[in-house]
């Protein structure tokens, strides 16, 4: 592989017990057309044998083993911080179970004259993932149209957006010069929406409508404790990162929006009486609880 500098690109990819399907997202990189100058796993505390793994048959592969758990937010923390420390400057972020089609990465330095985020479409087993949302500020998060609007009835290639996500978004050190890198106290969920919007300020975020990626995972069907509890609890991070840009977020109405989502939540926790209900209760108070408090990072029942 060559060495760091103009044009080369570093994939970091984010891991956390899932050994199977990192193999096959590492596998998929390595049969890009435009080869990359580097791939650096970020082993998010496994505990599957992922370490044996990457050292049986990825052991030329840089790798980053966490002492704990931080979650996606943290592991691309990290693994961002990596390849910009070591001189690349395209850096291509991915979870463990996505899979790039071989001429991806090429399709995407195509955009580099005019975006330094860049994000293809993705696709699973249920259709193509529409990621095209528009921004409520004093909701403090994206709200999705459920298809990209902009793709349908015409022709165009891509479009600027004020989002970012890290399911194989190509990000130029430029943009970690300038806005730093992702917030690891989101831990899940959040953290790449919220790092596309403050790279909005510097450069087209650009999203294209050509498909490059698969995700090899379904999207979940139902709430999870985690996911409830992150669902509140990050509305406040994600309020501090727009307040930090000068975005103007009405405060009774960030409370009303969070207080609606907070009452569907306790609902959606309960519908059933279904295993974990209590949990999940206790996760949205708690997400609530901690929001307000400021306490961010990893949750407090998930183990180091």
């Amino acid at each position: 592989m060559s060495a760091p500098g103009n044009g080369s690109v570093c994939a970091v990819v984010v891991t956390f017990n899932r050994k199977q399907l990192l193999r096959g997202c590492v596998q998929s990189l390595r049969r890009q057309t435009r080869p990359l100058d580097e791939i650096v796993i970020v082993n998010n505390h496994s505990t599957d044998g992922t370490e044996e793994l990457l050292a049986r048959e990825f052991g030329d592969l840089p790798r980053i083993d966490l002492a704990e758990n931080l979650g996606g937010a943290g592991g691309f923390h990290e693994g961002m911080k990596w390849a910009y420390e070591h001189g690349y400057e395209w850096i291509w972020v991915m979870d463990d179970d996505i899979e790039a089609y071989p001429t991806t990465l090429a399709a995407m330095l195509e955009y580099g004259d005019v975006s330094n985020f860049i994000h293809l479409r993705r696709e699973g087993a249920d259709g193509i993932h529409a990621l095209e949302s528009i921004w409520d500020a004093s909701a403090c998060q994206p709200v999705p149209y459920g298809y990209d609007i902009s793709f349908q009835d015409s022709d165009r290639l891509w479009i600027s957006v004020q989002f970012g996500n890290f399911e194989g978004a190509l990000i130029n050190r430029a943009v970690v010069n300038k806005i730093g890198y992702p917030d690891g106290r989101f831990f899940i969920s959040g953290d790449d929406t919220i790092y596309g919007f403050l790279a909005s300020f510097h450069t087209n975020v650009l999203y294209a409508r050509q498909v490059g990626f698969r995700r090899m995972l379904s999207l979940p069907k139902a709430n999870t404790r985690l996911s409830l509890y992150l669902l509140i609890r990050n509305r406040f991070l994600a309020r501090e990162h727009l307040l930090s840009r000068g975005v103007h977020v009405l405060n009774k109405a960030f409370w009303f929006h969070t207080l609606t989502v907070f009452g569907w939540a306790l609902k959606d926790s309960v519908r059933g009486l279904g295993p974990g209900w209590m949990l999940k209760v206790g996760a949205v108070i708690q997400g609530l609880r901690d929001g307000i408090r400021g306490r961010y990072g990893r949750p407090p029942w998930i183990k180091a």
